[in-house]
């Protein structure tokens, strides 16, 4: 991500050693009703205009009332990060966060300090453009385990689970010698889109959101392939009596004969943040092609085999009519945002180019923001609040590509320039 972000044809890789990111457009999931497409209906303009413009929300007692949207800050916490590309916290005990750095390092801070390099896997992750160390996640009882799971690229362009343990879950380090891959997703194409992002749900489970496989346009067509494990949500159970891994035998595909029984949702272009909230709903930031950039928020029991879209649909907006599937339902996104250069009277406050999906905030420091997603943008340095239908002005934060939340459920921010950023919030 440091750097300027090339797109040497549409919504394509970033510059090598510049962008992990391809550029983006933001949408939102108003509800986990499905729209036919590619089937002559099409989605209605009007699903469009409801998903962005609503202004109230219901209460308890059904009466209406109007829905405030916070204002963001960005609040600078500590710099000095190598392309800093993910914040994480870990259920250890400690205040301390996790800072991913895109060539394999994974750096501990505490308070406003950097207080040291807790995993160095530089030796092993191919990183640059949008390769690197991708993804971090801690095992739920990782108070207990001292398990953790990271994602990367390696050599080939494959995208790698791997395993590793700590001595403690307070130990000022991880185990690199302790590393055993998990599970494989091979890259042979395109260097770009790989996703990457990896994190528990309630259930227990883990989760693992991959890219379309790269170019532009899925020319693969893997993210409606269900042979394939590219463009899609996964879902495995990686506390197995031995086993590196096992399916779940709740996933859609689990006893299928021709897909692949890892899949857990799938249609997705590039969903390189996303996020699960208290409810088990699942906001995913998909990164989009030329003109639209889309946030799903896909209910708990509406994720079981859910199609998003891609490379059918680009947000709520037919993409390739030949990319969809006959008689196929696609789950609408929630809100998006869209391309200036591409769309016709898009306006500045909602522009974006390369969408990073965030967090919903269940923090104590502004109760009245409780409830509040937020999500930004690479190229244009922006963060936007989305509530009650309603999505907020922007706010800047420069260079932004990953958000997380801390042990208090505070949610921060990283920038690919080096800075950690703590996320508030005004007006509530």
């Amino acid at each position: 991500m440091p750097g300027t972000l090339s797109r040497p044809s549409p919504r394509t890789a970033v510059a090598a050693g510049t962008a992990l990111l391809a550029a983006t457009c933001l949408l939102t999931q108003s509800s986990a009703a499905s729209a036919l497409v590619g089937t002559g209906s099409g989605a209605a303009p009007a699903a469009r205009v409801a998903a962005v413009s609503a202004t109230v929300a219901p209460t308890a007692a059904g009466v209406r009332t109007a829905v405030r949207v916070p204002r963001l800050t960005a609040t600078p916490v500590v710099g000095g990060f190598s392309s800093p590309v993910l914040v994480r916290s870990a259920p250890d005990g400690t205040s301390r966060l996790f800072v991913v750095e895109q060539g394999g390092t994974i750096r501990t801070v505490e308070g406003n300090r950097v207080t040291g390099t807790y995993l160095d896997l530089s030796g092993i992750v191919t990183s640059g453009g949008e390769r690197g160390l991708l993804g971090l996640a801690f095992a739920p009882d990782f108070a207990r385990s001292h398990l953790l799971w990271v994602t990367y690229t390696r050599s080939d362009g494959a995208l790698v689970l791997a395993r590793l343990g700590a001595r403690s879950a307070t130990s000022a380090t991880a185990d690199p010698r302790s590393r055993r891959t998990i599970l494989v997703v091979p890259h042979p194409s395109f260097a770009n889109h790989n996703g990457g992002n990896i994190g528990f749900g309630p259930d227990g489970y883990l989760y693992l959101g991959t890219g379309d496989g790269g170019s532009a346009g899925d020319p693969n067509r893997n993210a409606q392939n269900l042979r394939s494990l590219l463009g899609k949500m996964l879902r495995i159970n990686v506390r197995c009596n031995g086993h590196v891994y096992c399916v779940p035998p709740s996933n859609p595909f689990a006893t299928s004969r021709t897909a692949r029984h890892e899949i857990w949702m799938y249609g997705l272009r590039n969903p390189w943040r996303w996020s699960f909230d208290v409810d088990g709903s699942l906001w995913i930031g998909d990164v989009g092609q030329d003109a639209y950039e889309e946030v799903d928020a896909v209910r708990r029991n509406a994720q079981r085999g859910a199609n998003l879209g891609w490379s059918c649909r680009e947000g709520l907006h037919l993409y390739d009519a030949a990319h969809c599937r006959a008689g196929a339902r696609y789950v609408q996104p929630v809100f998006e945002l869209c391309h200036q250069d591409h769309v016709a009277g898009c306006p500045a406050s909602r522009a974006s180019e390369s969408l990073i999906g965030g967090s919903v905030y269940r923090g104590r420091a502004y109760p009245g923001a409780v409830g509040t997603y937020v999500v930004g943008d690479y190229t244009t340095g922006r963060i936007w609040p989305f509530r009650g239908g309603r999505l907020g002005a922007p706010s800047s934060l420069p260079a932004v590509v990953g958000f997380g939340a801390g042990h208090d459920r505070e949610l921060y921010a990283v920038s690919l320039d080096g800075l950690l950023y703590r996320v508030g919030f005004t007006g509530v």
